[in-house]
């Protein structure tokens, strides 16, 4: 059954067009020269020494050990994807550029237009990288005129992970399909435990959001339009609403904060990224399973594929070279295996799936990496907006969520203001 849910991975889906501490916490202020016979790059990624910095930082390290004429620094950016982004426009805007920058699939176009970078194909003069993946896996990081931006380094989907003790706690059997079950079942672990029942990942982005106003029929964008405020999305985000406002059966707090807690106990189910399999399973104390993303009724389930491509924006020919290296490094078998089983990607080379899959036989990692493989033929793009105004509306997006979840304002009021305020920017 998985092994067909892979080939729909690396077929059905991908055809439909998915657009979807390590090193110093700041980044540098100019780009690393190349010093003697050493060519030093920087490698720009968000995962934080919780999330993924030490699997990076031993990759680097092993990759600096095998090669004496390359020296590759990494740099965090918090704040994920939109705080890379951000940086990379002060970095840009000072007159310099890092060599490498992981880029989330939802700032493809954004990217694509506003920053300088190396088209892979042009780099890559031996063709390795349309030798080792396949066509449709090299659209993910394609921009619309079809210049390789970058190559895919993760795919990763949106389950609701659950802590099976809190479900025993108060009673309940089986875990939820539904959202109306998902409300239901919160209510039961706060009046039968005093613990929270839900909590959905609120990073600075539309992500997890988007897969919740979809699966109920709403559409994020219409022909290059803004077109979420919509009766199906003010439904859901009144019903997430109601949870946190009305039944005080769900936390409304940061990411970080609100993740901590499920993991230590104190929340029954989390909506978040499969690319924290790893250290959820790590982290959590308690028997923690997973399923797939809820369903509102008997309505098609869409959710966003997140993730990451590596794109080349070192300027100096030989730091491209160089830069070109590392990622190939990165892409090697065992590497991209122990990076994707790891943190709960799913890989984008179709060998490093079929070993996974075969070593993966048992266990709350294994059990929580088939959820995700499973949600395969529900993916669609994470919505990389038009023009200019990618950083500015994810940034929007978590503002909309949040006025809508504290209370300042209805999912009617705050989806209508934000369609009307992105449309505008869109049409400048």
């Amino acid at each position: 059954m998985v092994k067909k849910l892979l080939s729909v991975l690396f077929s059905l889906v991908f055809a439909c067009g998915i657009l979807a501490g390590c090193g110093s916490s700041k980044p540098a202020a100019k780009e690393a020269p190349k010093a003697g016979d050493k060519t030093t790059i920087t490698f720009w990624h968000v995962y934080s020494e919780n999330f993924g910095a030490k699997i990076i930082a031993e990759m680097i390290k092993d990759f600096n050990a095998a090669h004496k004429d390359i020296e590759v620094k990494g740099v965090y950016n918090p704040d994920m994807y939109p705080g890379l982004m951000t940086n990379l426009q002060a970095e840009v805007a000072s007159g310099s550029y890092p060599s490498i920058c992981m880029i989330g699939y939802n700032y493809l176009d954004y990217f694509a237009n506003n920053f300088k970078y190396a088209d892979i194909k042009t780099v890559d003069k031996d063709g390795w990288s349309t030798k080792t993946f396949l066509p449709n896996i090299l659209t993910l990081a394609q921009s619309k005129d079809k210049k390789q931006l970058g190559l895919p380094m993760s795919i990763s989907t949106p389950i609701l992970y659950y802590n099976a003790d809190l479900f025993k706690q108060a009673g309940i059997a089986n875990p939820p399909k539904t959202w109306a079950e998902v409300r239901e079942d919160a209510k039961l672990i706060k009046e039968k435990t005093g613990k929270y029942g839900f909590y959905m990942q609120e990073y600075a982005d539309n992500w997890a959001v988007q897969g919740l106003l979809e699966s109920n029929g709403a559409k994020m964008i219409t022909n290059g339009s803004a077109s979420f405020a919509s009766k199906e999305a003010e439904e859901a985000y009144q019903l997430l609403a109601d949870m946190v406002q009305v039944d005080k059966s769900a936390l409304h707090v940061a990411a970080d904060e609100g993740i901590a807690a499920f993991t230590s106990g104190d929340v029954g189910m989390l909506l978040g990224t499969s690319a924290k399999i790893g250290t959820t399973s790590k982290s959590a104390s308690f028997a923690l399973k997973g399923v797939k993303f809820p369903a509102f009724g008997s309505k098609e389930v869409r959710i966003p594929a997140g993730g990451n491509f590596l794109a080349i924006t070192a300027q100096d020919p030989a730091q491209q070279k160089a830069a070109l290296e590392f990622i190939k490094f990165v892409m090697q078998p065992e590497n991209l295996a122990k990076w994707s089983a790891g943190m709960g990607y799913l890989p984008p080379r179709q060998d490093v799936s079929d070993k996974l899959l075969k070593d993966l036989k048992s266990g709350t990692v294994a059990d929580l990496w088939k959820v995700a493989f499973s949600e395969m033929p529900n993916i669609y793009s994470w919505v990389s907006w038009p023009g200019n105004v990618g950083t500015y509306a994810e940034q929007l997006f978590a503002n909309t969520r949040d006025s809508i979840l504290s209370g300042s304002k209805t999912p009617a009021e705050a989806l209508k203001s934000a369609q009307d305020d992105l449309n505008s920017r869109l049409k400048q």
